[in-house]
């Protein structure tokens, strides 16, 4: 507990990907207070041509994304 998953176009180094993870783990223990050794963080790639699917199933009028896209066109991304 608690568990983060990052889901994302294809593309960010394997490096960059785990700096991403160290710093979402620094910031969820400095702000809610959980112990490092408790955090988990999990990558999910997709190619542009699946993220409209993504999207569709875990954005779009999703009441638990605390953070909107600035973009409503998954395809185009305007």
């Amino acid at each position: 507990m608690p568990h983060i998953v990052i889901k994302t176009i294809s593309g960010p180094s394997k490096e960059q990907l785990q700096e991403a993870a160290k710093q979402i783990t620094a910031v969820v223990n400095k702000t809610m207070g959980k112990p490092e050794k408790y955090i988990s963080v999990s990558v999910e790639e997709y190619d542009y041509a699946q993220w409209e699917g993504v999207y569709n199933e875990f954005i779009k009028d999703k009441d638990n994304v605390l953070v909107e896209p600035g973009y409503t066109d998954p395809v185009s991304f305007t």
